[in-house]
């Protein structure tokens, strides 16, 4: 497997804009833990019965609920006096944006080759780290994708 870590060294601006601003509002939730008083687990799959017909329109199309519009009810839960023990959140790159990010590293794989790109958020009370992870629907020797994935992340991620 092909993938980076890295560590962000200002947690309270990057948790500021992860949770209140838009800084992963272009990613789904696949899932999430969050340790505090007690454990919370998250699983991102949208369920089709908890929307009115004209919400499933829209939303339908996204394999995972989309970061800006759960991270509201997960920053109720984190906000408060104490620091949570832990965090994981597996981000997804919504499929909207593959198609650009392709083109902007000129990588000829197609969309539907790709099963995801992903950001890893790590926290564990001292530390927060980031990893990537690309998912492909098929074995490919060629690890190009990775690297730009990778290079575009570390992009994103540089000062925050």
């Amino acid at each position: 497997m092909h993938m980076i870590s890295i560590e962000i060294e200002h947690i309270k601006s990057f948790m500021a804009g992860f949770l209140t601003g838009d800084v992963c509002d272009q990613f789904m939730l696949c899932e999430g833990r969050l340790s505090m008083g007690t454990m919370y687990e998250f699983d991102g799959k949208m369920l089709k019965d908890f929307y009115d017909t004209d919400e499933w329109e829209i939303l339908k199309e996204y394999p995972y609920i989309p970061w800006k519009m759960e991270k509201q009810r997960i920053f109720s839960l984190i906000k408060g006096k104490k620091t949570p023990l832990s965090f994981q959140f597996v981000l997804m790159l919504n499929p909207k944006r593959m198609e650009a990010f392709l083109l902007k590293y000129n990588i000829s794989d197609r969309p539907q080759q790709i099963g995801g790109l992903f950001l890893n958020i790590y926290f564990d009370r001292k530390y927060l780290k980031c990893t990537t992870g690309v998912s492909r629907n098929t074995f490919v020797p060629d690890k190009t994708l990775e690297t730009a994935w990778d290079e575009e992340m570390t992009l994103f991620l540089k000062g925050r």
